[in-house]
């Protein structure tokens, strides 16, 4: 896969283990409800009450898991993963399967270089120390997708104009080509307006057009050909853009 001007971060998309039905799997996970998610064993057991100070809210509680939001520090609520913890030392973090990949992009703290987490693995973290558990060995799974095996994350951060291009080889299948796009005031916060646009293959108009201080999500699978070159670019005035593309496949 082609890259130009971009940082690349790539997962391994793993079929999750405790959907096997064995006796250590964990118990009523909502496969139905879940699309993007991250997982790991924390540990051999957790004590559900240990968890409930990582929750902003619960959802549902039974003797055998708990599934809730997870407070992250400068998300927004509406950010916040869904996370479910069972007794059996699972830990998944998930959003939505109508909610585009992208909202994995950790853009509220990030600061710069390679993204090195995601906000799924930054809850299950969370979670994971508040009941002394551990977040190593943590994998990625699209419930949405059970046949695409890597993911991959490309993304550009701008105060000016800046662009990638991509080439999907034809040998690939391509189950999503999510986007996030965030932008971010430039330190003048009311004194000025920022924004930052984003564009596809050279179209004067873009796909998103951001105030400051804003982020947007969506998917553009369908316009992202096979054995075609793409270009994203992004913009960004009194301020900082990025753009991230969230790439879910099978080679």
């Amino acid at each position: 896969m082609n890259k130009k001007n971009t940082v690349i971060i790539s997962f391994a998309l793993l079929c999750i283990f405790l959907l096997a039905g064995s006796a250590s799997a964990a118990v009523d996970f909502p496969a139905d409800e879940a699309g993007i998610s991250a997982y790991v064993k924390a540990k051999a057991s957790i004590d559900l009450n240990l968890t409930k100070s990582a929750f902003a809210s619960i959802e549902r509680e039974t003797p055998d898991y708990i599934i809730g939001t997870v407070e992250m520090w400068r998300y927004l609520e509406e950010e916040y993963p869904h996370v479910y913890v069972s007794k059996d030392g699972w830990i998944v973090a998930y959003y939505p399967k109508a909610r585009s990949s992208g909202w994995i992009m950790p853009w509220q703290d990030y600061t710069g270089g390679p993204i090195t987490s995601t906000t799924l693995s930054k809850a299950v973290s969370n979670v994971a120390t508040v009941v002394g558990g551990t977040s190593t060995g943590l994998k990625y799974y699209d419930f949405r997708y059970p046949d695409a095996s890597k993911m991959m994350i490309i993304f550009e951060s701008t105060t000016g104009t800046n662009s990638f291009k991509v080439t999907i080889p034809t040998t690939f299948s391509m189950f999503a080509v999510d986007w996030s796009h965030f932008s971010a005031t430039g330190g003048c916060g009311y004194a000025c307006y920022g924004y930052s646009r984003a564009y596809l293959d050279g179209s004067a108009t873009p796909f998103s057009n951001l105030g400051q201080d804003t982020i947007s999500y969506g998917s553009m699978l369908g316009l992202f050909a096979n054995g075609i070159e793409h270009e994203v670019k992004i913009d960004a005035y009194s301020g900082t853009g990025r753009i991230g593309l969230v790439l879910e496949y099978a080679e």
